[in-house]
Order: structure tokens, then sequence, then C-alpha cells
């Protein structure tokens, strides 16, 4: 199966990781908000603030995997870059 071009670049991939994180909370995120506010809190008010904060969960998730993707990324091309200046060093 082939990926679509627009799939592989970096925003996209973090935004679409986003949504999914979002959706995957918004039931949790909606339940907690429901047994932290009073009784004469509106549904809609409930239901608002519970995706609010999914949506803000989510970011800070999907933040911190993205920044421990590119942190392995990273240390996987300074290793490589390593190698390849060491085995310059022995060929000479």
């Amino acid at each position: 199966m082939k990926v679509p071009a627009f799939l592989k670049n970096k925003d996209v991939q973090g935004w679409l990781l986003w949504i999914s994180i979002t959706l995957v909370l918004i039931a949790p995120c909606i339940y907690i908000v429901y047994q932290i506010t009073y009784d004469t809190a509106s549904t809609l008010t409930r239901i608002v603030a519970g995706i609010f904060s999914a949506a803000i969960l989510a970011g800070v998730l999907s933040w911190l995997g993205s920044e421990a993707w590119y942190r392995i990324r990273l240390r996987r091309y300074e290793a490589q870059k390593k190698s390849s200046r060491k085995a310059k060093r022995k060929n000479k």
C-alpha cells in the first residue's frame, strides 16, 4: 500500500497525532469534568469543558511524543555522523 505524499509531511503527522489523541481522550475528560463540577453546571458546559481539556491534554501529550521522537532521531543521526567520521580517520 502506497502512502500519499502529504502524509509524509511531519506537520501533517503531528496534527493527525493530536486529533487521534484528542478523540481518544474526549470521553474520559468529559467524565472527569462531570465528576469535579457542581450539579448546577449545565450539561453543555460540562461537555465543552471536557472537549477543551481533552484538546489541551492531547496537545501536551503529542508535544511530548514528538519531542521524544525528535531526540531519538537526532541521537541516531549524530551516532551515524560520528561513526562515519571515525571511518574516514581510520582510512587516512
